[in-house]
């Protein structure tokens, strides 16, 4: 149960179960990323003695060791979720934690100076704006354009 369980937060890096095994199941996916860490012929022998499929070991020795090369231990987040509804057992959300991006000088350049925040309209209310803009327009253009009306005094003889 245990290895099939690190496999699997080794292969999909978010698994739900409960607490009990999240915090058995912590301790063996820190040794395989550590062996995947070591990356030598006799790390890699053990990985495959664990884990039953060899496309995660290769993914533990290439993807997953370059992710952290400065942490030794606490790949594993554990967040718990609740209780499960059948039989009210604690549940946790056991995920792989993000690695750390280190800052380049293009990202360093960009946090001293901030660019200034847009404001851009929608383009349903440009539209709409600009179609009220023109209906104005229009009506003016058509007052101005009419010759006014005399209005008739009342009580004209006919």
């Amino acid at each position: 149960m245990l290895r099939n369980l690190t496999l699997s937060v080794l292969r999909y890096e978010r698994v739900k179960t409960t607490e009990a095994k999240a915090k058995e199941v912590r301790v063996f996916v820190d040794r395989m990323i550590n062996l995947g860490k070591d990356g030598s012929l006799v790390a890699r022998r053990r990985a495959l003695a664990w884990l039953p499929e060899p496309v995660i070991v290769e993914k533990v020795f290439t993807d997953l060791a370059v992710r952290w090369p400065d942490r030794r231990s606490g790949y594993l987040r554990l967040t718990h979720l609740g209780r499960r509804v059948g039989d009210s057992a604690p549940q946790m959300l056991m995920e792989l934690v993000s690695a750390a991006e280190k800052p380049t000088a293009e990202k360093a350049d960009a946090a001293e100076e901030p660019k200034p925040r847009r404001r851009l309209a929608l383009p349903r209310r440009r539209a709409a704006a600009k179609a009220d803009e023109a209906e104005t327009n229009a009506k003016a253009a058509a007052k101005a354009a009419a010759p006014k009306k005399k209005k008739a005094a009342k009580g004209a003889a006919t």
